[in-house]
Order: structure tokens, then C-alpha cells, then sequence
């Protein structure tokens, strides 16, 4: 089976491509997760494919593709069990590097894959879009979830626990953990803080959006970019009532982004 998918504007040249870069979950093309409860409204939206729709109406062209071991109905985790932090990331730059060169090159990176965009070559990127994402780490962003003193404590104990084990402790250990294999959660845990990585590429335009309702991602998260990278060209917008997708009560999270995302291009002279 393909394991891309690029998507053109019906009517005039395309302005830009754009790689839709998955979070944390293993989806299908469309966006939803294979077999994902009903109880997870997010995963049972084609987010992606109505984002895809979205762009392309702005005359962008869109990448999607897939991991290992995913699938339309289903989620091999005789597969999917390796597919770490590493094999994402190789994944990802072979895709980059094989998208086309005589259009602007814009990356797209949802949730956890804030952590996975970072980690790429971005010296022939036009721009990189941020939704929901992350500038420090998946673990701290989880620490803010706690209630009490008590609870941060017992949670920092249990990370420091998790991040002593050696490579061959998680080897022996390693297993199906929510959205993806637990040796990926132990790789990201040694990464250094996610705004680190951009440091170097500070005339990039980066667009960081996140709902004011994302109950996923702490919404400090977004507010903390631009203090950390403060010469960086960074536009960052909270849309209020976004869930984790920045789908409101009036318009779907697609069409907020794909706006988003066209104002932006204009105003940097990407396209």
C-alpha cells in the first residue's frame, strides 16, 4: 500500500506544500485513529483529511502519509512496537527531503509531533506551523495537569524512575503504551526542552497556534515560544473555545487553521 499522499489544488497553481506531520497517536490518512473509541470525539474526526481540504481550497498542496504498522481499520502493534522517537524522525526527513523543490516547503506538526518537526534539517523550510504543540516536553506539559503538591512530587519521582532505566531495561519492558510504544515516551524523556532545537534557525516564520480550551496540551505550552526565542520571527495566536485541534462550537479547527495559515504566508512573503 501507498504510504504517501499528496493533495493539489483543484483550480490554479499551487502556492506551497504543505506535511501534515501527525501528534503523538497513530492515525490513518484521514486523521482518525484506527479503532478509536467514540468516547474520543478528536480521534474519530478526519481532521486531517478536512484540513487537507481546507488548504488545497487556498490553492496549497498538502503531504500526508503513514507510519508502520498503521492502517485504515487497524493498528499492528507487531508493527507499530517500533516505531520510536528515531524511526519517526528518519521517516519524516526522507519525506522532506523528497518533497518538491520548486515550491516553498511548510511544515505542519500537530501535538506531539511539535517534538518530532524540530528534530529535522529545516534549512530549506519556508515556515513551520505549530498546533497544539509543545515548547518544552511532553512531561512537563503532564506535570501541569496535577492538583496538588503532593501529586507533582509523586509524578517527578516517577519520571526520574522511568528516565534511569537503561536501554536494555526498557528493551526487556517495552510494550503498547496508549498511543505509541513505551521505549518512544523513554527516548523523548532525554531530549533536551523542544524550543531548544530552534534556536539556530531564527529567521524561520513559525506559527504557533493552540485553543484556549485544549485540555491535551497546557495552553502555557504556546504563551512560552516567544519569550524563549524572543528574536525568533514567531506569530502566536490562542483561539478562543479551540479544543486540542482548535475546533470551536462555530467553525471545525480545519478551516480555523487553513485561515490561520493563509494569513500568515501573506504577511511573511513565504509564497
Amino acid at each position: 500500500m501507498k504510504r504517501v499522499k499528496y493533495d493539489f489544488p483543484e483550480e490554479g497553481e499551487s502556492k506551497a506544500t504543505i506535511l501534515l506531520i501527525h501528534g503523538t497517536a497513530p492515525i490513518y490518512f484521514d486523521g482518525k485513529i484506527p479503532a478509536c473509541s467514540t468516547n474520543y470525539k478528536l480521534g474519530s474526526m478526519p481532521t486531517y483529511e478536512m484540513l487537507a481540504n481546507e488548504l488545497t481550497k487556498r490553492t496549497f498542496s498538502t503531504l500526508r502519509y503513514l507510519r508502520d504498522g498503521v492502517y485504515q481499520d487497524e493498528v499492528r502493534w507487531d508493527e507499530y512496537i517500533d516505531v520510536d522517537h528515531y524511526q519517526i524522525v528518519t521517516q519524516l526527513q526522507t519525506i522532506v527531503s523528497e518533497m518538491p523543490s520548486d515550491k516553498p516547503k511548510i511544515l505542519f506538526a500537530f501535538s506531539g509531533g511539535s517534538i518530532h518537526v524540530s528534530k529535522l534539517d529545516l534549512s530549506d523550510v519556508a515556515g513551520v506551523v505549530i498546533v497544539g504543540g509543545l515548547s518544552t516536553n511532553r512531561f512537563h506539559n503532564a506535570a501541569m495537569n496535577v492538583s496538588n503538591k503532593e501529586e507533582w512530587q509523586d509524578f517527578q519521582k516517577e519520571v526520574e524512575s522511568f528516565k534511569t532505566l537503561s536501554e536494555p531495561e526498557i528493551d526487556k519492558i517495552n510494550k503498547p503504551n496508549g498511543d505509541g510504544p513505551l521505549k518512544r515516551f523513554w527516548q523523548e524523556i532525554m531530549l533536551n526542552d523542544n524550543w531548544t532545537y530552534f534556536q539556530k534557525y531564527v529567521h524561520i516564520p513559525m506559527l504557533i497556534l493552540h485553543g484556549s480550551d485544549d485540555v491535551e496540551v497546557n495552553r502555557s505550552q504556546a504563551r512560552l515560544w516567544k519569550e524563549l526565542l524572543p528574536f525568533h520571527n514567531i506569530k502566536s495566536v490562542e483561539i478562543n473555545g479551540g479544543d486540542h485541534f482548535l475546533n470551536t462550537s462555530y467553525e471545525s479547527g480545519a478551516s480555523i487553521i487553513s485561515r490561520e495559515i493563509g494569513s500568515w504566508v501573506a504577511e511573511n512573503g513565504i509564497v
